[in-house]
């Protein structure tokens, strides 16, 4: 994790010195697909799996489900395709608001996950619904929030630039997961973000 130091911090945003913020966390939102295999499948094979398993995920689903249960005002802004109801389901139920993710006519993101005996991995993800997060659904969400509350970001959606601007033109605090690497990140005002995770 990368902080700014705490006093630069505290001189930019007031209410870290005692009053609540609220985050609003634009993040992922996914269905994982769990294939138990004896091995990964090889080009030209075709395997049979041992057992499978739908879990909720996305880093944006995972930090608001973490921040809600340890008593953040979290608020997950995104987007979800019609098969997507298990994981609003999770976040109200970790306490996390819901209000701006948007149903969208994509279906939502999911990874495919092969998962070994011995427990390696090997993941392929499709963006879905986290791709159709546009600068209109950013503005939406941005506008709701004010100078000190927190910008919680992943590069797991679309526009993730944007959204990174925007929050820092209305003083939000821009923390960015910047996993996984891609080249989009090159499009980011990196200098903008004021903590790495």
């Amino acid at each position: 994790l990368y902080i700014v130091p705490k006093k630069t911090l505290s001189e930019n945003f007031p209410k870290l010195n005692g009053e609540k913020m609220k985050v609003l966390n634009i993040g992922s939102l996914n269905i994982d697909k769990v294939y138990q295999v004896e091995h990964f499948v090889q080009a030209k094979e075709t395997i049979k799996a041992l057992g499978y398993a739908e879990n909720s995920g996305g880093k944006g689903l995972n930090q608001s489900v973490a921040l809600a249960k340890a008593g953040a005002e979290t608020y997950h802004a995104g987007s979800v395709g019609s098969d997507g109801g298990m994981l609003l389901n999770i976040l109200k139920e970790a306490g996390a608001d819901t209000e701006l993710i948007k149903l969208s006519k994509e279906p939502t993101g999911h990874a495919i996950i092969q998962v070994e005996g011995n427990g390696q991995n090997c993941i392929m993800i499709c963006g879905g619904a986290n791709d159709d997060v546009s600068k209109e659904d950013i503005d939406k969400a941005i506008s709701v929030f004010e100078k000190g509350d927190v910008l919680l970001l992943q590069n797991e959606i679309s526009n993730l630039d944007y959204a990174i601007e925007k929050g820092h033109e209305k003083g939000l605090m821009v923390i960015l997961n910047p996993s996984p690497i891609s080249e989009g990140l090159k499009k980011c005002r990196l200098d903008l973000v004021d903590m790495f995770i």
